[in-house]
């Protein structure tokens, strides 16, 4: 497996992709508006970057970095407490359902960890759903800490109603 670090949209069909099959599938299935996914996948190669991990020239994994500021659901007791412009936000991190359990994620962690600008950048921050007990657990391994909670409201894949998240913010200092 090889892991890289880019902002090239060369992987943009792969992330999407990989996206698809982790929010539409399984525990965690809704709908997934296809051109909204595209112009989020953009915004993260424009103002941001990723680490892909790649085997056998498939994606496997991901973990899509950004400023903070652009998480536009960020709670104000964050955006109060931090300079959002030392904070970076781990936006997404999905691992193929297929290589699940073969600590893909927990590699693709180190390396944002080890690469990322800490002469820039004093904080990171990831949202996940306290539902995906795997993912929390090992954010928490890794050294994050809930910080704030919100209620994400989301469309079921059928389109036949929503449903709520709760969505965990954890923090993580970069040191």
């Amino acid at each position: 497996m090889k892991i890289i670090q880019t902002n090239s949209s060369q992987y943009r069909n792969g992330i999407i992709d990989l996206y698809v099959e982790a929010f539409s599938t399984g525990q965690s299935e809704q709908y997934i508006d296809l051109d909204e996914l595209s112009e989020y996948i953009d915004l993260i190669l424009n103002e941001g970057y990723t680490i892909l991990a790649i085997e056998d020239k498939e994606l496997t994994g991901a973990v899509l970095i950004c400023p903070l500021r652009y998480d536009k659901y960020l709670p104000a007791q964050i955006s109060e407490s931090f300079e959002l412009k030392k904070c970076l936000y781990i936006a997404e991190m999905m691992v193929s359902e297929k290589v699940r359990g073969r600590g893909i994620g927990k590699q693709l962690l180190k390396v944002f960890f080890d690469s990322a600008d800490k002469s820039r950048y004093s904080d990171a921050f990831i949202r996940v759903w306290d539902a995906n007990i795997p993912a929390v657990s090992l954010y928490k391994k890794t050294g994050f800490k809930a910080i704030a909670n919100i209620l994400q409201t989301k469309i079921k894949a059928d389109k036949s109603g929503t449903f709520l998240m709760n969505k965990i913010y954890l923090h993580h200092i970069l040191d």
